[in-house]
């Protein structure tokens, strides 16, 4: 009998231990340590260098006057105006005085001039491979801000406003101005490029009223009679996008007659599978001669594009077509669909080689195939699956982001053409805090090292994700000036910037969502359920100590409207969380929900997750969600309940069993 009840309390230990990892500590893991973010000088913020006039010094401004004027080329493109236009602005606000913007043609009633572009027959530096950097003189006579084009020359502009004068552009709507009435610049005549040739966050916020521009993104596109689609105006340099197999040859025109042209499954063809879109099969040679025509058509349409694409569908239910060819080609190649993709590619690469030809290596094509080399002009776009927000690619430091870490050195091995699919938010749930910035620049370093040619950073294309903003405008400058980015400077600056009086504790708050994310040693995933971290950054006692912090910052902002509105963007997404926690109360959690759909309301936010709207989250979601979590804390109970009336019963038999041999004996 001891003997049984020793398996039994073992047995109860192991089920509440073990199951789910809620009660073990998770096992040590290599994840990036926090960077601490700190309130900035005021000095600092002032830009209070500006005004110190020393040797190898020229003056722009003095006591709020300037023999400067702004000098466009007489054929100046919308995009060069827009960006002399906030270089004007900046620099009158800064010192409440002004500076005009002039035409060469009437340059000589300026003193000293801020050339921009080619004004006064300024030549063009010589950039190799479509770079858009650009080439910046000071001196004490002449500014000269010059690209290889029109679109490299406004990144200088930018450039100049935020590095030389100090402004951010904080979102579409704010620019921070520091205030001097006297400017003083660093002479210097260099060049200036960008640490990634073609670099894209995908945000609602970044296609808004010119933004991603002044954050030098060339991937989003700019146009006056543009409306604002961002479905639109992103992938600027692209012809086509992403998920495009059926643009070229469509179920509508062709199944009829040629149902061989699409996918198999279990010997039937098919346009669609499981409610998505299915395949082409590519082992068929009057596929490839469909796809090439209609593509050379789409380039006459488009002759200024560059990059093309040919991608399947977005579906996990279907490892492409599966007719014997394909599988054949699939398979000797290692198992993945790139052994009929890339091949197909390889062909219509040679058939366009003065354009780019583009696919995704996603799902069943994600995996390097073996023994294939892609053409010199076939870009690989690697989806960072599965990924890690939390351990860098850099390091590998958990299974995770190890094994991205592996398919871009293997990816490396095919191609030199590598553009980087980073996931930066929880799309599940893309209000919910999501401390990743400390991974980015390590992650950087990594694509440097790797010769990643571009970097697509998806984050929330809904309105008011969270930490929106900040993450855009920290992940553009970390691909614009490379893996030697000071991350926590430029959110420590950015903070400041933005909240004022209230920063301190709105760093804090960073600093430990941050922190305690790296004690939990637990990985931070583009579909990650809160339940995961409920034992570590979202417990309970730390999102009442984030609420806390919160207070502490809606204090210092006293009365400033604009300032509380900008804290209760860190406050929605806290209460989101909080509103997740299982243990939480029905009157409470219903007061915590109304807070925010008030807090969605004044923003426009309508949806929470990619796929799901606010009033999904109110009516159905958030009670789904929470009764999961509540089932799967109770599970190790239940089980162990189980067990133990399990062994009640075994012991009662055998007690009977012995019981009735015992009668029987005597």
């Amino acid at each position: 009998m001891n003997f049984i009840k020793k398996i039994t309390s073992l047995t109860l230990i192991t089920v509440l231990l073990g199951t789910s990892g809620i009660f073990l500590p998770a096992q040590a893991k290599s994840f990036v340590e926090p960077i601490r973010f700190t309130q900035v000088e005021q000095s600092e913020m002032n830009m209070d260098k500006l005004a110190l006039k020393t040797d190898g010094k020229i003056t722009l401004f003095e006591n709020g006057k300037t023999d400067f004027a702004i000098i466009l080329p007489e054929n100046c493109t919308e995009e060069l105006l827009k960006a002399a236009s906030s270089l004007q602005e900046v620099l009158c606000e800064m010192t409440d005085s002004n500076i005009e913007i002039i035409s060469e043609n009437k340059a000589s009633t300026a003193k000293k001039h801020i050339l921009i572009d080619t004004a006064l027959n300024t030549k063009r530096p010589a950039f190799n491979d479509a770079d858009d950097g650009f080439h910046i003189t000071v001196s004490d006579e002449v500014i000269c801000i010059c690209g290889a084009d029109s679109t490299a020359t406004a990144n200088g502009i930018y450039t100049f406003i935020e590095d030389t004068l100090g402004c951010m552009f904080l979102t579409p709507d704010d620019t921070y101005t520091p205030k001097q009435k006297s400017i003083y610049i660093e002479k210097t005549d260099t060049n200036i490029s960008p640490k990634t040739k073609w670099r894209d966050v995908y945000a609602y916020e970044t296609t808004d009223n010119n933004w991603g521009k002044k954050l030098r993104l060339n991937g989003i596109k700019y146009s006056s009679d543009e409306t604002q689609n961002i479905e639109q105006m992103q992938y600027e340099g692209w012809g086509t996008w992403c998920h495009d197999c059926y643009d070229y040859l469509s179920p509508d025109e062709y199944y009829e007659t040629h149902p061989e042209y699409f996918s198999q499954v279990f010997g039937k063809r098919v346009t669609t599978y499981r409610g998505r879109d299915a395949y082409l099969c590519l082992s068929n040679p009057e596929v490839f001669k469909i796809v090439k025509n209609a593509m050379a058509k789409k380039m006459a349409e488009q002759p200024d594009k560059l990059y093309w694409d040919f991608i399947g569908s977005d579906t996990p239910f279907l490892a492409g077509c599966r007719c014997k060819n394909c599988k054949k080609a699939d398979k000797a190649a290692g198992g993945t669909g790139m052994g009929t993709l890339l091949p197909f590619l390889n062909k219509l690469a040679r058939a366009f080689p003065d354009k780019y030809i583009c696919t995704l290596a996603y799902l069943h094509t994600l995996k390097a195939p073996k023994n294939i080399k892609a053409e010199p002009n076939v870009v690989i776009k690697l989806c960072s699956m599965p990924g890690d927000q939390a351990s860098s690619y850099f390091d590998g430091g958990n299974a995770d982001s190890a094994e991205f870490k592996e398919q871009v050195k293997q990816w490396a091995e095919i191609t030199d053409n590598i553009v980087v699919w980073d996931y930066v938010v929880n799309f599940k749930h893309l209000l919910l805090p999501f401390p990743n910035f400390a991974v980015q620049a390590k992650n950087q370093r990594f694509y440097e090292e790797n010769n990643i040619i571009g970097v697509f950073h998806q984050a929330s294309r809904e309105i008011g994700g969270e930490f929106s903003c900040l993450r855009s405008y920290v992940l553009s400058r970390i691909m614009w000036d490379g893996s030697q980015t000071d991350v926590a400077k430029y959110v420590s600056k950015y903070i400041t910037a933005y909240y004022g009086p209230a920063a301190a504790p709105i760093l804090e708050y960073m600093n430990s969502c941050a922190t305690q994310l790296q004690r939990s040693n637990k990985s931070l995933g583009l579909y990650d359920r809160p339940m995961k971290h409920f034992s570590g950054y979202l417990s309970q006692d730390n999102i009442n100590d984030y609420l806390k912090k919160i207070e502490q910052a809606k204090q210092l902002a006293g009365k400033d409207k604009t300032l509380i509105s900008r804290i209760e963007e860190v406050e929605l997404s806290v209460i989101y969380a909080q509103s997740l926690l299982p243990g939480i109360g029905k009157a409470k959690r219903q007061k915590i929900l109304d807070r925010i759909n008030s807090l969605c309301e004044k923003r426009d936010i309508t949806m929470v997750c990619e796929w799901e709207s606010l009033k999904d989250f109110n009516n159905k979601t958030l009670r789904n969600t929470v009764l999961l979590e509540r089932l799967e804390l109770a599970a190790p109970y239940a089980a162990a309940v189980i067990i133990i009336a399990a062994v009640g019963i075994t012991v009662k038999a055998v007690k009977k069993k012995k019981k009735k041999k015992q009668s029987a004996a005597v």
